[in-house]
């Protein structure tokens, strides 16, 4: 018998895009209500062939009646051996996602779901709400060009790495104190809950690490902020003078493709098996280490990448992370205390 457990959380967020043919209708709720359960249920037993549902679990609060998150066990009975990544890819599933706007996190229900031990996050949009080199642009007066790019990339409509090449150029001439002065002048902000988020993860044992398509001053920055373990992104330039930034990055890039590596040999330096790691990030250059890991998030991230990513997460803070993990509000709190 193949259990499963989904994670249903209202969205703080605006609907993202709309299936390929939008549904009639749509519903807004302040909690998971009794329909919206209802609602899954069907799915589950119509349209996954027969699977049933256990009992209902509120995380968000002791009531279900009132909760925004809940869980609940998804069994098969046949013992079919469907895989999640089928369950994820059905029409319906999304039609159900946008119409109730609600998230849904389907893991298989094991032992390492509660257990992770390493935990790798992007940096920019992730844990930090600014796109840094954005910021760095507009020193120079590109930030307008920069963004349109960046969003591209992001998007995956770019390569990454040659995307930033070319963003990186239009760098030259910034002061190379700037990083110095986003830090210092409040430009740079984490993103509501991720204190938070990396304290209960210590707690809980878990290494952290930073793994950025930015830049090490940054990221070394948040990691020493958040109390991480691992900081990796990318080094600028600096002119012979060490007055500014040539517009020159220095060394492999952290691309997709590095993101993943780095996560693999993080895990295999801390002797943490695969399953029990969790990527989270927004971007399209996140979505091959969220594959690598046994569990990956896309968090308020752009509709190619909620669409591809192994889950995906609306919300207003990164802690509510913790509920895919089935921790209760309760549970919570005592890990950020």
């Amino acid at each position: 018998m193949s259990n499963f457990t989904a994670t249903l959380l209202l969205s703080s967020t605006p609907r993202k895009s709309p299936p390929s043919t939008p549904p009639p209708q749509t519903i807004d709720s302040t909690y998971i209500t009794e329909t919206i359960r209802d609602a899954f249920s069907c799915l589950c037993t119509k349209v996954y062939l027969n699977l049933l549902l256990d009992t209902w679990k509120p995380l968000s609060t002791d009531s279900l009646s009132t909760a925004t998150a809940v869980e609940v066990t998804i069994i098969d009975p046949t013992s079919s051996g469907i895989q999640i990544r089928a369950l994820k890819g059905y029409n319906e599933l999304k039609e159900f996602e946008y119409i109730y706007n609600v998230d849904v996190a389907l893991q298989e229900d094991s032992v390492f779901r509660k257990h992770k031990r390493l935990v790798v996050f992007d940096m920019d949009s992730t844990l930090i709400e600014q796109e840094v080199i954005d910021e760095l642009a507009a020193f120079v007066g590109v930030k307008d060009k920069v963004a349109a790019i960046t969003e591209s990339a992001m998007r995956g409509e770019l390569d990454f790495t040659a995307s930033l090449r070319s963003r990186a150029a239009l760098l030259n001439g910034v002061p190379s104190n700037v990083f110095t002065t986003l830090k210092s002048n409040g430009t740079i902000t984490f993103t509501p809950g991720a204190h938070e988020l990396c304290k209960a993860l210590k707690k809980l044992g878990c290494k952290l690490a930073v793994l950025s398509g930015g830049f090490q001053p940054l990221a070394e920055w948040v990691k020493s902020s958040l109390g991480l373990d691992y900081a990796y992104a990318n080094t600028l330039e600096v002119s012979a003078d060490g007055q500014s930034l040539t517009g020159v990055v220095l060394g492999d890039i952290v691309n997709a493709e590095r993101k993943a590596t780095l996560l693999k040999e993080i895990a295999l330096k801390e002797g943490v098996d695969l399953r029990q790691v969790v990527a989270v990030g927004d971007g399209a250059n996140d979505l091959v280490m969220m594959r690598e890991a046994g569990f990956g998030v896309a968090f308020n991230a752009k509709p190619k990448v909620q669409e591809e990513a192994p889950s995906h997460l609306n919300s207003r803070t990164l802690r509510d992370i913790l509920y895919l993990f089935g921790f209760t509000a309760a549970e919570v709190e005592e890990l950020v205390d």
